[in-house]
């Protein structure tokens, strides 16, 4: 089943058991004037609105692993310099390159560090439908490109949020940073980890950061709950190629089933899955509200797909055997992925299958793991202020920690090195739009995306505001 199809398919079953769809009696809901006054905006109207020229010149920048970040950080360095704010630029690897940021408060220490990735996933213009992956095109109230979504949007969100505060004359409590990074979407090999290491100095001060990673989804126009990211799952992902299908089945067989036994659910878990219980139909429903029940009954468990049932035990998914080139009659590719309770390392699991491919004469042509994953502390005066002013747009919306399952972020990084980091997005989307995220026809909504990035300068203005001593500093716990 194409990714397109999939995402339809889960889309119509999520309608169905919200009663909007199939069964439903008399008319479909009406539109509302405002999407369709968007709808019916002709390209040059939205591009009357800055924040949309902005995404739309950098959506055009195209920034895929082949090409780097480096035109996409020197966009960015014109549009902060243009207002004096200082950047620097650090580039560890030809063309992969990383741009920081310092809106100077008060004091250095409290220091609030905005996370964006300048990459982006690759692209294949010939399989695209709706417009070609770097032309920005907008149509319907949609902006088309890589990128839009994943998360040239929000980096541009964070950067106007800090150009607001610095044209109303705004000096914040504690320095505001932007860390526009390199290779978050290939092997995260020159980005924050990469600074981390080598540029510590970057981040002194800095208590807690805002990155991707945030899930706030959205079905038809009503936004279902608002969820900061606090804590992923462990993932770890191996890609193979081989002269044919044979070995590569033989590794599926074996290695089916992660070893290991279930695990008690981290807290964010069970506060997240309280909040999912709401709105998810049976079977999930009672499942997702007795998690520790769950973990003692096989069966029950088996229930829960990976998204769920990975935060209480190891899980394993192969994919389908493809040809590689799409062309070809010998060469064949697939892949695993193992993804794993917070505080359980994928790669023990992963080593095994490692030597056994090899043994078996297979190629091993991706290879990354996140390692054991750990939470950033929930709830904090700062993630308060953050649920807070969220809910001042989006009043009766439930906001809550929302864990990550398959893949994960640079707040890894940071959180390791004891910072404190959660993945927070001003910018609801509909369910069936983040599907397209890595697929083809990406785009984002050009409305949602505008009241994002007014949600975001508010954000930074309350932080701005707030007394350092209040968030004590915002990274800890209260």
């Amino acid at each position: 089943m194409t990714r397109r199809r999939l995402s339809t398919l889960l889309l119509l079953l999520l309608l169905t058991a919200l009663g909007l769809s199939g069964c439903r009696k008399g008319p479909p809901p009406a539109m509302t004037p405002a999407v369709e006054a968007d709808l019916k905006r002709k390209a040059e109207d939205w591009l009357r609105e800055e924040p949309v020229r902005l995404l739309r010149d950098y959506v055009r920048i195209e920034t895929t692993d082949a090409k780097g970040e480096a035109e996409g950080v020197e966009f960015l360095r014109r549009f902060f310099e243009c207002d004096g704010i200082p950047t620097e630029i650090v580039c560890p690897s030809p063309g992969r390159c990383n741009i920081l940021a310092r809106l100077a408060g008060r004091s250095r220490e409290g220091a609030l560090l905005l996370v964006n990735h300048v990459d982006v996933a690759d692209a294949y213009p010939t399989i695209w439908k709706d417009a070609l992956p770097f032309e920005g095109k907008i149509r319907q109230g949609f902006l088309y490109g890589r990128g839009t979504f994943d998360m040239k949007a929000l980096g541009l969100a964070q950067a106007l949020a800090m150009r607001r505060l610095k044209r109303n004359g705004i000096v914040p409590e504690s320095d505001i940073l932007f860390l526009g990074e390199a290779d978050e979407e290939g092997g995260q090999k020159w980005g924050s980890r990469w600074l981390l290491e080598n540029r510590p100095e970057w981040f002194a001060g800095v208590a807690a950061a805002l990155n991707e990673g945030g899930t706030n989804e959205m079905i038809l126009r009503d936004v279902r709950y608002w969820g900061l990211e606090t804590v992923q799952a462990g993932y770890g992902l191996l890609q193979f190629q081989a002269a044919g299908p044979e070995p590569l089945q033989q590794l599926a067989r074996t290695w089916a089933k992660a070893p290991g036994e279930p695990v008690a659910p981290h807290a964010h878990v069970v506060e997240a899955f309280q909040i999912l219980a709401n709105h998810l139909s049976h079977p999930y429903t009672d499942p997702l509200r007795h998690l520790d029940r769950v973990r003692r009954d096989p069966k029950e468990l088996a229930i829960l797909p990976d998204r769920y049932g990975s935060f209480l035990e190891s899980r394993v998914h192969w994919s389908d055997i493809y040809p590689y080139p799409p062309s070809s009659t010998s060469t064949v590719r697939g892949y695993v992925v193992v993804s794993t309770p917070p505080g359980v390392s994928p790669d023990p699991f992963l080593d095994s299958i490692r030597k056994d491919a090899r043994g078996r004469g297979v190629e091993i042509i991706t290879d990354f793991s996140s390692g054991a994953t750990a939470a950033s502390p929930y709830p904090t005066p700062f993630t308060r202020l953050l649920g807070q002013v969220t809910a001042d747009r989006y009043p009766g919306i439930p906001f809550g920690p929302m864990p990550m399952f398959g893949g994960v972020t640079t707040s890894n990084h940071f959180r390791r090195a004891g910072i404190a980091a959660y993945g927070y997005s001003p910018i609801p989307m509909n369910i069936t739009d983040m599907a397209r995220r890595h697929g083809n026809d990406e785009r984002i909504y050009l409305r949602d995306y505008l009241n994002g990035v007014l949600l975001f300068g508010e954000v930074l203005e309350e932080f701005a505001a707030t007394p350092r001593e209040k968030l004590s500093p915002p990274g800890r716990r209260s």
